[in-house]
């Protein structure tokens, strides 16, 4: 299996002791699909410009990340959200990127979390 980071341990503990392992594959399943599907809409929406779009995709991202533990995930999208609100167009851009790196550096220990190879 993948690394898990130690920040994620919580979180990943709290999720089992309410619903076990099958709840937590179920949700990091979930949650895979949904970041695969908002990341795509979010590199669509910055390519167009769009930071306030850019801005809500990595709010809803933010709160789903911190919940299932992939923290570092989450932060990339707190300071790409905060930016786009701010109207800081360069750094919310650029956070789309960040979000991306996170994205696929959690990916491998999310995946084995959800059961998939």
């Amino acid at each position: 299996m993948s690394q898990i980071p130690d920040d994620a341990k919580p979180a990943l503990d709290m999720l089992r002791s309410v619903g076990g392992d099958e709840m937590l594959a179920m949700m990091m399943q979930t949650f895979l699909q949904f970041a695969e599907e908002r990341l795509a809409t979010m590199v669509e929406q910055a390519s167009l410009g769009n930071v306030s779009e850019v801005a809500s995709i990595a709010h809803s991202l933010k709160s789903s990340a911190r919940q299932i533990g992939a923290l570092a995930l989450g932060e990339a999208c707190a300071v790409t959200e905060a930016a786009g609100k701010a109207g800081k167009t360069e750094i919310a851009l650029d956070g789309v990127g960040a979000i991306q790196r996170e994205f696929a550096t959690a990916k491998p220990w999310l995946k084995a979390l959800a059961g998939e190879p």
